[in-house]
């Protein structure tokens, strides 16, 4: 039987208590928490959607998850890209975003994982998993099917990351279970290693890169940010209770939006919520709150809204894409 997921996880986060598991209404489009966000719903429950694993460790009893991106915006907010299951593959997809029902296939019989536009927003780059193994590649964002293979190592390669400029790729490069950022030329195919972390992101600027590292103790996702030139390394956000994932800059290139755990509450189990916090690492503040998962943030090019994956707005839990408006 074909897995439903990528069996690659890019992060472990805080421990998970072994208590009944509490009862989530993921028909709700909001709770009171949200009371001044706006959420509109870009997909559709027929289209499925592919979301990212998440899940329980059954060893270490850790609340784990995917932390590459699994949609993608381009630069100028006309097309919305994602991934839906069609025929036992997971293909890449896209839409407008201004609306329709218009949806153009882009891959046919594979398995994509993650991807990214360029900063022309004619290519995208994207994670293909074959057997055990994720290679990159990249392929036309509007005609054609060829498909340009960019690394093919034995190590599983993924969660691909344009420079601001279009001329690499950043990437995380998986060796034994310790993750690395890498940047490929790709016009000369040279290939370099940064620094240990993965799901990179680059501030606006180009001189910095936002990167996911799991904390000492390795049960807890911190974010990191690396200056390419100098090497200097500055830890963003870190938390004794949460682990946090899936970096993303704002287009003014002030504010750092991500994934991370929210606690157990009363009326709802442990789950995935966005967060945002400044650069300099003040600030720290919960964007959403509802029990079902919200995932793989991207943000619009006017920094004025947020598009991501999330259970909400259906009775059976099922994942679509959302925006949401974002006021800083």
């Amino acid at each position: 039987m074909k897995k439903k997921f990528a069996p690659l996880l890019l992060i472990i986060t805080i421990i998970y208590s072994c208590s009944p598991a509490l009862q989530v209404d993921y028909s709700n489009i909001s709770v009171p928490e949200e009371g001044g966000i706006n959420f509109t719903q870009y997909s559709r429950d027929e289209e499925e959607v592919v979301y990212p694993a998440i899940f329980i460790d059954e060893i270490t009893e850790n609340l784990r998850w995917y932390a590459a991106p699994l949609i993608a915006l381009s630069p100028d907010g006309v097309k919305l890209a994602y991934i839906a299951k069609s025929n036992d593959f997971f293909n890449l997809n896209i839409k407008k975003v201004s609306g329709g029902r218009a949806i153009v296939q882009r891959t046919f019989n594979r398995n994509i994982n993650d991807m990214d536009f360029s900063p022309d927003g004619k290519w995208i780059a994207f994670t293909e998993l074959k057997g055990t193994d994720q290679n990159i590649y990249i392929i036309n964002a509007d005609e054609g099917s060829a498909v340009q293979q960019i690394t093919s190592s034995n190590y599983s390669e993924l969660g691909p990351s344009y420079a601001p400029d279009g001329k690499s790729l950043y990437y995380s490069k998986q060796e034994g279970s310790r993750f690395y950022i890498w940047n490929v030329n790709l016009d000369s195919s040279l290939k370099t290693q940064y620094s240990e972390g993965f799901t990179p992101a680059l501030t606006p600027d180009g001189e910095n890169l936002i990167v996911t590292r799991n904390g000492k103790d390795g049960s807890r996702g911190e974010i990191w940010m690396i200056n390419i030139k100098k090497g200097t390394e500055t830890l963003i956000l870190s938390d004794p209770e949460r682990g946090f994932s899936s970096p993303q800059i704002s287009p003014k290139g002030d504010v750092l939006l991500c994934v991370g755990t929210t606690e157990k509450g009363v009326t709802r189990p442990q789950n995935l919520d966005l967060y945002t916090i400044k650069l300099d690492g003040t600030g720290l503040k919960q964007l959403t709150f509802h029990g079902g998962h919200d995932v793989s943030p991207q943000w619009s090019p006017d920094g004025n809204s947020i598009f991501f994956l999330a259970q909400r707005g259906n009775i059976e839990g099922k994942y679509n894409i959302w925006k949401m408006n974002f006021n800083n």
